[in-house]
């Protein structure tokens, strides 16, 4: 688009006067500028709203618009902009004003203390002013000896949410963040991973942040914002929403593409995903135990695989844009398409000997909520205990243009047993 275009167009179109003025770069051209201007300018409002909206919709929104050096400068109208996403049917989110109460454990201390609101650590400041940004606030609690009675470090790591949601309720809080934070031996590097829960402790959605204070507080409070504005979106529909749904019943919750692939996407009780990059069968049981310690439960089933990836339906009552945040901020995967991640963690492809034959693994694996500084023996209430057998069988080379055995053929056995033990140390 010519800017002589865009210029006049903005000044045709100009309303009210403007509230702020946001400003950016001219280096990859005047387009991709507008709209990271109104991205900017709606980021604490809706979730990510650029990608569904084409440049001319966003046009009609400019009060303002000039050139200051290599520097684009616009403002918006916020009637306008509020019409348009309403006519696309994209939600406003006008923050959340329940009370937020934020257990953090800081594992970088001897002692794993749980960071208080006693606002002496930087990081809390950081956080709490990141988010009013995002229109919401976040508390930490006292620390007293009612809280320490309560919640510690094993009560974070150990994902014991009945617990924390019980102390949460002196707060009268409507959601809590549970998390684990560590500190980088100067201390000015923070990795932080965090559950978001409803009062009774009912997982919403999760998320992992790094950087300095002033970065990893930014990312987590964004973050925090999607998961409430996608809940909000999600308890308005409760009452058409599924029911939550075993993956022992995705035979009968199936439904296909017209050429007879499996459609991806909501279905009832559950979303089917595709995930790509996995080159080896042993990967299938290492992302279920991804996903279980995101807060999804251990029944996630394989449904069948295609060119591209193999698909897994996961169970969950929540909203799936849920479930697609945690997929797309999560560090094992990278979201390349609707319902589509790349797996970021393969164990590479396994091979028989002369790449003819079989290969067979059998293996225990044993999930808990173990987070670095306690690895394998992890303070934790529930252990899920399951056997994984993989089979990969190799077809000898066929004879030549006969490619009925091109494609592997892989099978898979899954003997599960959940069970509850008690580690006490």
């Amino acid at each position: 688009m010519k800017l002589i275009t865009v210029l006049c167009a903005a000044m045709l179109s100009c309303g009210a006067n403007a509230t702020e003025i946001f400003e950016t770069p001219l280096d990859n051209g005047m387009d991709n500028a507008i709209v990271k201007a109104f991205s900017d300018a709606t980021s604490a409002n809706v979730t990510d709203p650029a990608n569904s909206l084409s440049l001319e919709d966003i046009r009609t929104t400019i009060d303002t618009i000039s050139i200051n050096g290599n520097y684009l400068q616009v403002s918006f109208n916020d009637e306008k902009i509020s019409n348009l996403l309403s006519s696309k049917g994209i939600g406003v989110w006008n923050g959340e004003t329940g009370t937020i109460v934020a257990w953090i454990a800081d594992l970088s201390s001897a002692d794993s203390s749980l960071l208080s609101g006693d606002g002496s650590t930087d990081f809390v400041q950081k956080l709490q002013s990141s988010a009013q940004k995002n229109k919401f606030s976040i508390m930490f609690p006292v620390m007293d000896l009612d809280d320490v009675q309560q919640v510690n470090s094993q009560t974070i790591v150990s994902h014991s949410d009945e617990m924390i949601a019980k102390a949460s309720k002196r707060y009268d809080a409507k959601y809590f963040v549970s998390g684990v934070m560590e500190r980088d031996s100067d201390g000015n590097s923070y990795s932080v991973k965090w559950n978001l829960c409803d009062a009774e402790g009912k997982s919403l959605g999760s998320g992992s942040n790094s950087g300095d204070a002033d970065t990893a507080s930014a990312q987590m409070s964004a973050q925090i914002a999607q998961v409430l504005m996608n809940s909000s979106k999600s308890t308005a529909a409760a009452s058409a929403a599924p029911a939550a749904t075993s993956a022992n019943e995705a035979d009968t919750i199936t439904p296909v593409n017209g050429d007879g692939s499996i459609e991806l996407g909501p279905v009832k009780g559950g979303v089917r995903v595709l995930i790509t990059d996995i080159e080896n069968v042993a990967d299938y049981p290492k992302i279920k135990r991804i996903l279980i310690t995101y807060g999804y439960e251990s029944d996630i089933q394989v449904l069948g695989y295609n060119s591209d990836g193999v698909i897994f339906l996961i169970p969950t009552g929540s909203s799936p844009a849920i479930l697609d945040g945690t997929f797309t901020h999560a560090s094992e995967f990278t979201k390349v398409g609707p319902w589509t991640y790349r797996f970021n963690e393969s164990n590479g492809s396994a091979k028989p000997a002369d790449n003819v034959g079989s290969v067979s693994t059998t293996t225990t694996q044993r999930v808990t909520s173990s987070i670095n500084n306690y690895g394998n023996d992890a303070y934790t209430k529930e252990t899920v205990r399951q056997t994984v057998e993989v089979t990969t069988t190799v077809p000898a080379a066929a004879p030549a243009g006969d490619t009925s055995n091109d494609v592997p053929v892989i099978t898979i056995t899954d003997d599960s047993d959940n069970s509850s033990v008690a580690l006490e140390k």
